[in-house]
């Protein structure tokens, strides 16, 4: 398994929030060492990106924007 994939694999295994944390800690990496590294800074990930860095995005189902809303207000959540 590369690192890659193996990354992968225990990021799948945590809450979200620590995913979020993951990759903060990426980006921290990055900016840290983007110099010795030469990895261009960013501000924006790509669609892509985003989907393999956190996979938290997918719902299972068809889902609107509208209904995710409607569903965190009837927790009594907030946006």
């Amino acid at each position: 398994m590369n690192h890659v994939n193996e990354i992968i694999s225990h990021r799948q295994k945590l809450p979200e929030n620590l995913q979020k944390e993951v990759l903060d800690f990426i980006y921290f990496l990055e900016t840290r060492y983007s110099s010795k590294l030469n990895i261009p800074e960013r501000n924006e990930l790509t669609d892509k990106e985003v989907d393999q860095a956190c996979g938290i995005l997918q719902a299972p189902h068809g889902i609107t924007l509208e209904q995710m809303d409607e569903a965190i207000k009837k927790r009594g959540g907030s946006l």
